[in-house]
């Protein structure tokens, strides 16, 4: 199977990943590509970064359990789940986790040696005029804090002598791409993408490694950190669009990505706390968009020349629907809105007491209640629920669905009217899916016909969201 090589540098780039994970449950097409997600972070201890690897691991769990066939494995299903995601570690087939090298504990003067370097030497004159009493002193464990000088120096070895870049080169074969996420305006993903991609392209005993079709999204400024006078933190979002003015002068002409897509607000909307430790960011509208680049990416052929793109909105509204959003992002409204109505219809299930495929398929209160695949789907899907309410009133938010009412179901989706007035309408075009005799021949995997039922019927309703 094609792989593409998904490099999420920094803590935008953990983001954007949560965001391209989603899309794939809710059935956004990767054109056939195993994704092969590689986080490139810094920090040791990121609580951002435990949880993505957490949603990854739920999200196969749910992916193998639904080509499960016994001793065989079937094709992936359309719809939901439909693209695999394997880790570095596994097309190792090791159980170590290869990445946790991309990350130190000690303090930067420690890393580059600064004692072994005499008082008088000039190379400390250097130092001193490249790095400040900050730089030397902040520890690598949490990141390099808007500071692309420091990452430019740490990542270039982080990544050479990584183990988990040797395997990339290792699996990465004719036909494989490569996608390269990260921010422009901080630290980590400033200095990291173009690193990153130069180690690829200079990979000369790699063929495959050197001429695979690369693309990167670089995320612009989105949004801002509380005063640092008041938080005592060393960042400063004030300096992120000079930083970012400065990273751009410098990618012109230096970065050689064959598709190089920019995403950014035109202004810093939203305003988190300022931890450096903790980074509990609510999900951001721009990160989605950024996730959306990944699937554009997969789609298109070999350029004659780079390309630079962008995606604009139809209406600059703070809360975005189908009609401020424009009709460029329909295929991201129906998969949320398809994975909101499978979220609905495996809370409303297992307390519904005539379904008639409690008997014909098993869907019945043991199948709820103690099937590991289904319940990696309700955990997965409680977690889905969390990223879309957080994307929903956040700023800008990203709020295209009336999803509180499941009695109330026409209004779905804001801005389009759907043929099913309750969750009733979804249960009965299960069950006519159900009547699909071919299907019943193809196996014997009951989580598989769920999934394969729910999303007939779902999509019945929301494929006017395709026109």
């Amino acid at each position: 199977m094609k792989k593409v090589f998904v490099f999420c540098i920094g803590g935008t780039g953990i983001r954007v990943m949560k965001s391209i994970t989603m899309l794939m449950a809710g059935g956004m097409d990767t054109n056939g590509y195993m994704v092969v997600p590689i986080i490139l972070d810094p920090h040791l201890d990121l609580e951002e970064k435990k949880n993505l690897h957490s949603l990854i691991d739920s999200y196969k769990t749910v992916y193998k359990n639904s080509v499960n066939n016994g001793s065989s494995t079937l094709n992936h299903l359309d719809g939901f789940f439909n693209s695999e995601i394997r880790t570095i570690s596994e097309l190792n087939n090791t159980t170590n986790d290869t990445q946790q090298v991309a990350g130190s504990s000690e303090k930067f003067s420690q890393y580059i040696n600064l004692s072994n370097i005499g008082a008088n030497d000039i190379n400390n004159h250097l130092v001193s005029t490249l790095f400040s009493t900050k730089n030397l002193n902040n520890p690598l464990s949490v990141g390099f804090k808007g500071n692309p000088n420091m990452g430019t120096v740490v990542l270039g070895d982080m990544i050479e002598g990584a183990d988990w870049f040797k395997s990339f080169k290792q699996h990465c074969e004719q036909g494989d791409r490569v996608f390269i996420i990260s921010s422009i305006f901080g630290g980590t993903g400033a200095s990291g993408y173009p690193l990153l991609e130069k180690k690829i392209k200079l990979a000369q005993n790699e063929p495959a490694v050197k001429s695979a079709l690369m693309g990167a999204v670089t995320v612009l400024p989105y949004y801002g950190l509380k005063d640092p006078a008041t938080t005592g933190s060393d960042i400063d979002s004030a300096n992120f669009y000079t930083k970012t003015k400065a990273a751009l002068a410098y990618y012109q002409g230096t970065v050689k990505s064959d598709y190089l897509y920019y995403i950014g607000e035109k202004r810093l909307m939203q305003v988190y706390e300022n931890d450096e430790q903790k980074q509990d960011d609510k999900a951001n509208f721009i990160e989605l968009v950024a996730a959306s680049a990944l699937f554009d990416f997969l789609k298109r052929e070999k350029p004659d020349k780079q390309q630079f793109l962008t995606r604009a909105i139809e209406d600059d509204k703070e809360s975005m629907d189908l009609v401020s959003l424009g009709n460029g992002y329909r295929d991201i409204i129906k998969s949320v809105a398809d994975f909101m109505l499978l979220r609905t219809l495996v809370t409303t299930l297992p307390s519904e007491s005539y379904f008639p495929l409690k008997k014909t398929y098993g869907f019945n209160e043991s199948f709820y209640s103690k099937d590991e695949a289904f319940q990696s789907l309700v955990r997965f899907s409680e977690t889905y629920f969390k990223w879309y309410t957080e994307l929903a009133n956040n700023k800008r938010a990203f709020a295209p669905l009336h999803y509180d009412n499941p009695r109330q179901m026409e209004g779905f989706v804001k801005g389009i009217g759907l043929d099913a007035s309750d969750d009733s309408y979804y249960l009965l075009k299960m069950i006519q899916a159900s009547n699909n005799k071919t299907i019943k021949k193809e196996h014997s995997n009951k989580f598989r016909f769920f999934l394969q039922f729910a999303h007939e019927a779902i999509n019945y309703y929301t494929s006017k969201l395709n026109k």
